[in-house]
């Protein structure tokens, strides 16, 4: 017979093993629908969680050092993994960064939650390996997360890939992320470019911390400042407390006093000095500036500040000069030597410039890769879905249309990742050159013939070989000089960006004349068009990457080939030159040397 102590017993029972665990897991932000399994009896799903790192005390350490958890979205952020959710093709895509006790996410394309416990994290898991992605092809056969509720239940993660963003102290903050609710796989060049995103979100995070400490410094150099400038008073008891070099000046401009201290360089002798006139010991324009600022002080009774350099011993020093009025005839001059200061300056100014240059070149890349990948998205996602919807009434060669035009899509965007990649390679000092004997003539004869079969078969490409032979005559053929050593896939670079620019910026029909001409040492190439020339505004720019004429028009471009060329030029240690005129041509001239440096 069941009885009511019986029940309460029983009820007791399953909200201890059932009803509060799943509570305590899914109170924060979770849905409650979540919770019906357990409140039916059935099993609740559970997760394996990640083990802590070896480093987590120091690595939590890093994370905080950062001030970015909890703050409110950012578009640098954004972009990033919009694009990371563009270019791997998934409707989800995070910056995840992992706390003690749950991932909270910086930036997110396609969920809606800014955070879950640690233990149902899949980037707490990413972050045990940092120098290695984790990718997931499918979590339900994968047993860290078969029984993960975030596989179980919403979201329903099947697919899920992660690099580890790693600081350049190597500690692993998170993940950058992609997810999906399928089972997939990415493809090499998805992985490297979100890799490549993985990067940048660092550069992002360090470029923030370095405006905070920036303002900081700012801020107390201000306040500093303010407080020199709040009395007279107080100035004169700063004048007696730094060590600097100082010494009254009378309103004649005659030094009557001088102090240094040991540690100081002076930059005169105070033996020779003491009653001597200001411009007997500094230079003219330096004693020039004392004795203006010496008047300043004596008329309005204000702080003057000023700099300036002395060349001593052939090394060029800087200083700063503080000139308040100590008595009514008298002023006193402070001089602090700011060389390092002016150093560091510099040095920070330089760095900011990077700084705001990689800034610019992000903001750009993410413009126009995105823009670039938007119409072949657009047309692949259209010609599948005509595919799966109209295929089984379609003839074979209606198919293939299609077929060929996602190929055809796929390829161009594969091609704007490599050249991408390349230029990251490249500005990394990553490209290598290997150069060997080559015949520079039947090189080019073989690329122009590729051309005029491919895109270049609306146009006409001639190839002239021009030089001399070792008896000195001029000759027309293509049996000669193998005595090159240049790097055939760099050369390959160079002049297949060249051609194709050629032809994709003449009109249909036009002639694009290519000239090779031998010397003793060198090797020039050009490459003539009758295109639609490049403004002279453009030209002081044209070898940036991303940077495209203003009068390409709808033109399709990444604005990376000609950075390609550039840098493929260099390490021929070879010139590139440009001559064009809007609506007339370009002709650009390739010089190479027909030996490496240093042979």
């Amino acid at each position: 017979m069941v009885t009511i102590s019986k029940i309460l017993r029983h009820t007791e029972q399953v909200l201890k093993n059932h009803f509060f665990p799943v509570v305590q897991r899914y109170f924060q932000g979770q849905n409650l629908r979540k919770l019906v399994p357990a409140l039916h009896g059935e099993p609740t799903p559970a997760a394996k969680p990640a083990p802590y790192p070896d480093n987590e005390v120091e690595r939590l350490k890093e994370l905080y050092r950062y001030h970015i958890l909890d703050t409110v979205p950012e578009e640098a952020f954004d972009d990033l993994t919009l694009l990371a959710s563009s270019i791997c093709n998934t409707p989800i895509a995070l910056v995840s960064l992992v706390d003690a006790h749950r991932q909270w996410f910086k930036s997110k394309v396609g969920l809606d939650a800014t955070e879950t416990p640690r233990e149902l994290a899949f980037c707490a898991h990413g972050i045990l390996s940092p120098k290695e992605p984790l990718v997931v092809p499918n979590a339900l056969k994968d047993e860290r997360f078969a029984t993960n509720p975030l596989v179980l239940c919403d979201p329903k993660i099947r697919f899920y890939a992660g690099v580890p963003l790693v600081t350049p102290n190597h500690f692993p903050l998170g993940t950058l992320c992609v997810i999906d609710q399928i089972p997939r796989q990415l493809t090499k060049e998805q992985l490297s470019a979100l890799q490549a995103l993985g990067r940048q979100v660092i550069s992002q995070l360090e470029l923030r911390c370095n405006l905070s400490k920036l303002e900081q410094t700012l801020t107390r150099q201000k306040c500093t400042e303010a407080a020199l400038l709040s009395s007279v008073a107080t100035n004169r008891a700063l004048l007696n407390a730094i060590p600097d070099l100082m010494f009254r000046i009378n309103q004649h401009g005659i030094i009557v006093n001088y102090k240094a201290p040991k540690e100081s360089i002076p930059f005169f002798d105070k033996e020779n000095i003491l009653g001597k006139k200001i411009e007997e010991v500094l230079p003219v324009a330096v004693a020039q500036r004392f004795l203006d600022s010496v008047s300043q002080a004596r008329q309005t009774g204000e702080l003057r500040v000023w700099e300036y350099e002395l060349l001593l011993a052939g090394e060029k020093f800087y200083y700063e000069a503080r000139l308040a009025l100590s008595e009514e005839k008298e002023v006193v001059a402070i001089v602090r030597n700011i060389t390092k200061r002016k150093q560091a300056e510099d040095e920070l100014r330089s760095n900011l410039e990077k700084e705001k240059e990689l800034s610019e070149l992000k903001s750009r890349f993410v413009s126009t890769v995105s823009h670039e990948f938007r119409t072949p998205l657009t047309t692949i996602l259209g010609s599948t879905e005509l595919l799966r919807y109209y295929s089984h009434s379609w003839s074979e060669d209606k198919k293939n249309v299609h077929f060929d035009r996602i190929y055809s899509h796929v390829k161009h965007m594969t091609q704007m990742l490599d050249d991408v990649l390349l230029v990251g390679k490249s500005e990394a000092g990553k490209l290598e050159f290997k150069p060997s004997p080559l015949n520079a003539i039947e090189f080019c004869c073989t690329l122009v013939e590729e051309l005029q079969l491919g895109a270049g078969h609306q146009h006409t490409l001639i190839f002239t070989p021009m030089g001399l032979e070792p008896e000195g005559q001029n000759f027309t053929g293509v049996s000669q000089v193998t005595d090159s050593y240049l790097d055939e896939k760099l050369l390959q670079h160079i002049f297949s960006n060249l051609l194709s620019n050629a032809i994709k910026y003449s009109p249909v029909g036009s002639t694009i004349e290519f000239v090779l001409t031998y010397f003793d040492s060198h090797i020039v190439f050009q490459i003539q068009d009758s295109g639609i020339g490049i403004p002279v505004e453009d030209q002081l720019h044209l070898f940036e990457a991303f940077h495209r004429a203003t009068n390409v028009g709808k033109l399709p471009g990444t604005g990376l080939g000609l950075a390609i060329v550039k840098n493929a030029v260099d390490l021929h240690g070879g010139e590139i030159t440009v001559n064009s005129q809007v609506g007339v041509g370009t002709t650009f001239t390739v010089k190479l040397p027909r030996l490496p440096q240093g042979s």
